[in-house]
């Protein structure tokens, strides 16, 4: 019995050993991450991470100061800021916003200069929308009136002729920004098509509910309808006559543009 009891014993010390040797034999070591380059806007407001490892130094820098450039002017058309605000470079996905403040780009648009910082720093400005249209509404107008690059969901093209052409199409994804309410609460992250349409026509029709029905005052409608999502109490008239009242304004629009110059 003590016989076999100091064979068990031998044999695990004997395997314990081997394992050991084996282990150290082919035990690699796995490379220390190197920390993210970052750089600092010229007024220190704005941080830039490139977790991508892609960017150069000079891009870098050139993105931080455009970024402070679109921050400061945002600031002054909202009355708001968050203090200090972060840039996360990401190799791909979309970008996004994290309160209270730090946004993220796809490393993917800044190689095409079609990074929406703009569009980010919109909605880190003004939380408490009523509705989804109204939020990506209004930073696609926060894009198209401060961003610097042309980027999702118009690119070069005019918001309200973008929103138009959207709402035509055959098979049309979207027709109204009700549709638009709607995609954003269906579309998943790869129907392009339908998510463009829901941005082009929330877009378009928070620039003209802005710029048309409250003269251009972006301080009433932040404060009568986009944390209420009341339109007859802020505009005045039924949610019915206004989506009418923009398709023929839209339409207008397009066909203006189409008109040959005389």
């Amino acid at each position: 019995m003590a016989n076999t009891r100091r064979m068990r014993l031998l044999g695990i010390l004997f395997f314990s050993v081997f394992a050991s040797v084996s282990l150290a034999g082919c035990q690699t070591t796995s490379p220390v991450s190197q920390p993210a380059a970052a750089v600092r806007s010229i007024d220190g407001s704005v941080r830039v991470v490139d977790h991508s490892a892609e960017l150069d130094p000079e891009a870098l820098r050139r993105l931080a100061d455009q970024t402070e450039r679109e921050y400061l002017q945002l600031q002054q058309l909202f009355g708001v800021h968050v203090g200090h605000v972060t840039v996360n470079v990401r190799k791909t996905g979309v970008g996004r916003h994290f309160p209270p403040a730090a946004i993220r780009i796809p490393m993917t648009t800044i190689a095409k200069r079609t990074a929406i910082t703009a569009h980010e720093l919109t909605h880190l400005l003004n939380q408490g929308w009523a509705s989804m249209v109204l939020k990506e509404g209004l930073a696609v107008y926060g894009q198209n009136r401060i961003g610097e690059q042309p980027g999702w969901p118009n690119y070069k093209r005019g918001i309200h002729r973008a929103a138009h052409a959207a709402i035509i199409a055959p098979a049309a994804p979207v027709r109204s920004p009700a549709g638009a309410e709607q995609a954003f609460a269906t579309a998943r992250l790869g129907q392009t098509v339908k998510r463009r349409a829901a941005y082009n026509v929330s877009g378009s029709w928070v620039t003209w509910l802005i710029n048309q029905r409250m003269g251009g005052n972006l301080d009433r409608f932040m404060a009568t309808l986009y944390r209420s999502g009341d339109y007859p109490a802020a505009t005045g008239k039924s949610y019915a006559w206004l989506d009418a009242a923009w398709r023929r304004f839209v339409a207008r629009r397009a066909s203006a543009r189409q008109q040959p110059a005389n």
